[in-house]
């Protein structure tokens, strides 16, 4: 298998998200606006990159202690990411959307940075390697990134771009925005555990979802001429 199909294959769920949600999702314009949300998750690496890379290296950061590595999950994984994410969708043409196919673009933003992580992590795993990497094992890490890394960042998206949905509706509800930070944050956290410890990182998963349900079901029930 060559290194191309190892990038469609990254971006695999992304392509079945999209063709999944263009079919079924209501709305018009559902392959340009959709295309356009992915467009806005994939320049978001960037610049969440850029601060990541300087904001790592303060003091409070370079800690190896419990409570620093929790923090820095936080603050460099949870409250950059989906802030510069948040920012990034805030260019989705909120008044021209009804809020299943807004929702869904937020997702497909998050999926996007998602898939595009996973490719880093596969060249990196493969510059890495002492010797020559069999196509299994890249294949594994591209699986087990699809139903871990790529879904949380997925999710986390929708509740920022529900955070987003209310806000513009002036709906003041910071809540959806904190669980993404959290929640992602969390995820990095215990994902870097060999242990039980890391099953955690599962439950943060199965919370976001959880969450992306509950907002989106608060965001609907908004009155007809607000939402």
């Amino acid at each position: 298998m060559n290194i191309f199909a190892l990038f469609a294959l990254s971006f695999l769920p992304l392509i079945t998200a999209f063709l999944l949600i263009v079919i079924l999702v209501p709305g018009q314009k559902k392959i340009r606006y959709g295309l356009f949300a992915c467009a806005l998750g994939l320049v978001t690496v960037a610049p969440a990159a850029f601060l990541q890379f300087f904001i790592l290296n303060l003091p409070i950061f370079t800690a190896n202690t419990v409570i620093n590595l929790l923090i820095t999950a936080i603050v460099f994984n949870g409250l950059i990411e989906e802030s510069v994410k948040m920012l990034f969708m805030s260019f989705l043409p909120f008044k021209k959307l009804n809020l299943p196919f807004y929702f869904c673009c937020a997702l497909l933003a998050g999926m996007t940075l998602g898939s595009f992580e996973s490719v880093i992590y596969m060249v990196k795993k493969i510059s890495g390697a002492s010797g020559p990497l069999g196509i299994s094992a890249i294949v594994n890490l591209l699986a087990a990134r699809a139903f871990t890394s790529v879904v949380i960042h997925t999710f986390c998206a929708g509740l920022s771009g529900l955070y987003l949905w209310l806000f513009k509706n002036k709906q003041s509800r910071l809540m959806p925005f904190v669980w993404a930070v959290l929640l992602h944050g969390t995820y990095n956290f215990f994902a870097g555990f060999a242990n039980t410890f890391y099953w955690f990182s599962v439950v943060a998963i199965l919370f976001a979802i959880l969450e992306c349900r509950i907002w989106y079901k608060e965001s609907a029930a908004l009155p007809q001429d607000v939402a």
